[in-house]
């Protein structure tokens, strides 16, 4: 997609220094998947004490085996 922006020229060296891109673009995108990633992250590491896993992972394994062996 193509998109004009203005950014500014100083955060724009830094940004080409810190990637070591070779172009606006490519340093751009890096930043942004760099962004997304760091959230995602963020955001799995806030769900942390909320959601019970369950551990026994062999049992619940070995009973789906045997619902697909049961079906064949």
């Amino acid at each position: 997609m193509r998109t004009t922006i203005n950014i500014q020229d100083d955060l724009m060296d830094a940004l080409l220094a810190r990637t070591k891109a070779k172009t606006k673009t490519k340093a751009i995108e890096l930043a942004i998947k760099d962004y997304i990633e760091k959230k995602s992250i963020e955001d799995l590491i806030s769900l942390s004490g909320k959601i019970n896993v369950d551990l026994d992972w062999q049992k619940e394994e070995e009973v789906e085996l045997n619902e697909y062996r049961d079906y064949s």
